[in-house]
């Protein structure tokens, strides 16, 4: 069959042409079901004036994230008048599906590569189900309609490569994921109903030989690329592996802290380190101790029950830094206990500790139980007209642009660009690695710098924009 894979964007989406990171969802389907000719639509790069909704597909496959959700939508609908069939899946889909079959022939719930094929297998006979579900959303209620449930969470541990050959546009990283699952279970994240509270695992030496026919820079996938008490021993064998590598490659993350805050988990970052891993994404989400503690999140960040919070969150800070590794911030701001003052406090604790942050007006996510709650309370907003869809703190939506522009002109002045990237070349040269090293690091720093400083700009644009009437 011909296959025409739509990764889908959000109008005003600050990702839009600046992307650094190839997507993996369309190579990975691609991979599971090889036989199929696959042609990929970029929409992160590409415009939507460039899909052929003419063109000779027998099947349309949609995938997109929250921002994109309305986007998506359009796209769907036009291909469906034209009498051409609509598969969507992806994490926005798998926690809104119902929502998402008013579009689309059929819906792909949870992790794709086993339900893929099936899918294909049964659209090429004229019996595609409504709903396939990979033990994800377990209580989702899909009475009325057809559905194929794949009732354990797959073995991932053999995958086939993806197939990466089919996007247009040069990204600057590749990706590659070797984990799945995560045990926090978030109130506000919809990861662990989505890929489940257990780990599970690639086998190492299929990790890095995928690993190894990337090019120099890659993004690794996994939620938490320092795992936890379960997994450190699975990462520090792959960390270690990957240094046994002829051809060096570096790459980054997403991490949380308290990893820096145990001896074991403490070597897995210094091998992490000694790997390729230049910069981390972390998840803060607040540095608020009752938000902290009502949140149950302390425990990722590595927070022990007594003492000073702030003191450790920054000794974990340091030790990453030490490292050699450039962290970011990611705040979820407008929880409960945030206030227009909290919030400059943390954009200043980020600025005294070089830390790059990075502030999320909250989002309650359908899927989550975050959502859930709230809707029962009748605290969702309409987010086409709101900065936040949560009405739980006293910040105001003209309040949340102005945080967002105090972020940019305190945390990402060229003064302060430049003492962080001096900041990171100094811990670099300390740990005597080389000047290739030492020097890619230097730069890397200045130019993610600059990166987000671009993404956070217009990200406040697209937020003055819901609210263009309050401005």
């Amino acid at each position: 069959m011909k296959i025409n894979l739509i990764l889908a964007n959000g109008e005003h989406d600050p990702f839009q042409k600046q992307y650094p990171f190839m997507p993996l969802v369309l190579p990975i389907l691609a991979s599971c079901a090889p036989e199929h000719d696959y042609f990929f639509t970029d929409l992160l790069w590409d415009d939507i004036s460039t899909i052929d909704f003419d063109g000779d597909y027998d099947l349309i496959g949609i995938s997109f994230r929250v921002s994109a959700t309305q986007t998506a939508y359009k796209i769907a609908d036009r291909f469906r008048e034209k009498n051409k069939p609509v598969v969507m899946g992806g994490p926005q889909v798998s926690c809104a599906p119902i929502k998402a079959k008013q579009h689309a022939d059929s819906i792909v719930i949870g992790e794709g590569e086993f339900l893929w094929p099936l899918l294909l297998d049964d659209f090429q006979k004229g019996e595609m189900k409504d709903f396939y579900l990979s033990s994800a959303m377990p209580d989702l209620d899909l009475s009325g309609y057809s559905t194929y449930y794949l009732p354990d969470f797959p073995d991932i541990s053999t995958l086939p490569k993806p197939v990466r050959g089919g996007f247009k546009s040069s990204y600057t990283f590749d990706m590659v994921f070797a984990a799945r699952g995560c045990p926090v279970n978030c109130h506000f994240c919809a990861v662990s109903r989505l890929f489940g509270t257990k780990m599970r695992y690639k086998n190492i030496p299929e990790v890095v030989e995928e690993i190894n026919t990337l090019r120099k820079k890659y993004f690794l996938l996994d939620d938490n690329v320092f795992g936890r008490n379960d997994s450190y021993d699975y990462y520090l064998e792959l960390y270690k592996e990957l240094q046994k590598q002829k051809e060096k490659r570096f790459w980054t993350g997403q991490a949380n802290l308290n990893a820096a805050a145990s001896e074991k988990g403490q070597e897995v970052i210094v091998n992490a380190s000694r790997s390729g891993l230049t910069y981390a994404a972390i998840g803060f989400e607040t540095i608020n101790l009752k938000d902290l503690k009502q949140l149950s999140i302390a425990p990722k960040m590595g927070l022990g029950k007594d003492g000073d919070h702030l003191q450790q969150i920054a000794d974990n800070v340091k030790f990453i830094q030490n490292q050699g590794i450039a962290i970011s911030a990611w705040f979820t701001i407008g929880l409960e206990n945030d206030t227009f003052e909290s919030i400059e406090q943390t954009i200043d604790f980020c600025k005294k500790y070089n830390i790059f942050p990075v502030l999320t007006p909250i989002q309650a996510l359908e899927g989550t139980r975050f959502h859930s709650d709230l809707k029962e309370q009748n605290k969702i907003l309409d987010n086409t007209t709101n900065v936040s869809n949560a009405k739980i703190s006293v910040i105001s939506n003209v309040e949340f642009i102005q945080l967002l522009e105090i972020n940019l002109k305190k945390a990402y002045t060229f003064r302060n660009l430049m003492r962080n990237t001096w900041f990171y070349f100094k811990k670099n040269k300390s740990l005597k690695q080389g000047f290739y090293k030492t020097a890619y690091r230097t730069i890397f720093v200045l130019i993610t710098q600059i990166r987000m400083k671009k993404f956070l700009k217009k990200d406040v644009i697209r937020f003055k924009l819901r609210i263009k009437d309050e401005i």
